[in-house]
């Protein structure tokens, strides 16, 4: 049961990271992206922050690329897992293994940035593995950037399905920004 419910869960990321608004722009490109790791000092160097629903975070950073043609991810980060009473539960580092999807929301003119500045909404496939182990732990990624013409309802940060295990399934508003930058 509980590998089923993994499953469907997936699926519903995957099925929320395809469908958007008459907004959002087919990008046939590749992109780097940076999560919350302050991109050169210009953006907030804290990490994105999401909540699982018993209580427990995961602050992420991390950076690399994505070709939406190839639906390929390269890079990783670390992470940082917390109880509800702040207690560190479990730390590590997270490698991108793929792209799921990309729904871009354009460039980021409308903010007065470079043209080469992208929103959207990115889901990776990843391995998360705890310092001091060696488990390989698959999980998906979701970043969004509310650069560009953004979705009513969309919200800057990150998602995290661990399968199996977690899913931290709400991004903590203005926890950290993210950017994606047309190569």
């Amino acid at each position: 049961m509980r590998g089923v419910l993994a499953f469907l869960a997936a699926l519903a990321i995957a099925v929320s990271t395809l469908s958007g608004s008459a907004q959002a722009a087919t990008e046939k490109a590749s992109f780097a992206y940076h999560i919350g790791d302050g991109f050169g000092g210009v953006l907030n160097n804290t990490g994105n922050t999401a909540v699982a629903e018993n209580g427990d975070t995961v602050t992420i950073k991390g950076s690399g690329t994505f070709d939406v043609v190839a639906k390929s991810a390269t890079g990783g980060g670390t992470f940082v897992h917390k109880r509800p009473d702040g207690s560190v539960f479990a730390t590590g580092t997270w490698s991108a293994t793929g792209l799921l999807a990309f729904q871009s929301y354009g460039d980021a003119t409308p903010q007065g940035l470079p043209a080469s500045f992208f929103g959207g909404r990115v889901a990776l496939t990843i391995t998360g593995t705890p310092a001091g182990t060696t488990l390989a732990l698959p999980g998906i990624l979701e970043i969004e950037c509310l650069l560009g013409n953004p979705p009513g309802g969309a919200e800057e940060g990150v998602r995290l399905l661990v399968k199996g295990v977690i899913h931290f399934n709400k991004s903590v508003h203005e926890s950290g920004e993210n950017v994606y930058v047309k190569l």
